[in-house]
């Protein structure tokens, strides 16, 4: 049963989601008189926190490639997915289109199964101030889930609207040593996606004709009528404008 290849994306496609909605963050400095000092959107990027914070400790050299790591950055990580029954869909039903270049065939594919994923947000900052900005930001939007629209299947023509959901946050100090140790503030932030995972596509033929031949009774082999039901034009695609031509015979 396994070993037929197929690949949707979805996985991949709810990492992206997930990620696309806190890359547009802005932290904004001002002066002691309220005028904007300086102001820059901040980086996001894939990978646990503690990625992040090694490359923050190391020495840095210009000479060798060494490039210090600069705060505040935000990082997300993949962590977990869990089967979801409350959010089991019928599994007979099948979503069907039109198979591009062939009116004759239908693709279908069965309805999804729900997943919920965890991703954990990861917020370093060097200034407390930064932190409270980024997190401002986020935190009003979740109440405690944030819809976003995802295109599921674009070669079905599927989208659904999927919650974030919002379940935590932890805040730690990483700073210990001496002081010309870098410090680094983080704010951890915990969510969950509601999202589904598809199976594989089939193509199956589009029924052109429906023949309905009925009798007296149960038992009867006496013919009493046909009816023969096409699509007028019959080479009406499933998204025509068409009607059908009846033919009854008794």
């Amino acid at each position: 049963m396994f070993g037929t290849y197929f690949y949707n994306k979805n996985i991949r496609n709810v990492v992206i989601l997930f990620g696309t909605v806190f890359n547009d963050i802005i932290v904004r400095r001002v002066t002691s008189a309220g005028a904007t000092q300086e102001e820059f959107r901040v980086p996001i990027a894939y990978g646990p926190s503690e990625k992040f914070l090694v490359r923050l400790r190391e020495a840095t050299d210009i000479s060798k490639g060494k490039v210090g790591l600069t705060l505040p950055r935000m990082s997300f990580e993949f962590t977990s997915i869990v089967y979801d029954p409350a959010r089991k869909l019928q599994t007979t039903k099948r979503y069907k289109k039109v198979k591009s270049g062939d009116n004759t065939k239908l693709t279908t594919i069965y309805n999804p199964v729900p997943y919920n994923f965890d991703f954990t947000l990861s917020v370093m900052v060097k200034n407390s101030d930064d932190g409270t900005q980024i997190l401002e930001q986020i935190l009003p939007y979740f109440t405690p889930e944030y819809q976003v629209t995802l295109n599921e299947m674009s070669t079905m023509g599927i989208k659904r609207d999927i919650p974030i959901i919002f379940t935590g946050l932890s805040t730690e100090d990483s700073y210990e040593g001496d002081f010309l140790t870098r410090r680094a503030l983080i704010h951890t932030l915990t969510f969950t996606v509601q999202a589904f995972l598809y199976g594989p596509t089939s193509d199956v033929g589009v029924i052109r004709e429906v023949d309905v031949n009925k009798f007296d009774g149960l038992t009867s082999t006496t013919k009493a009528s046909n009816t023969d039901i096409k699509p007028k034009p019959e080479s009406a695609d499933a998204d025509d404008d068409y009607g059908y031509t009846t033919t009854l015979t008794e």
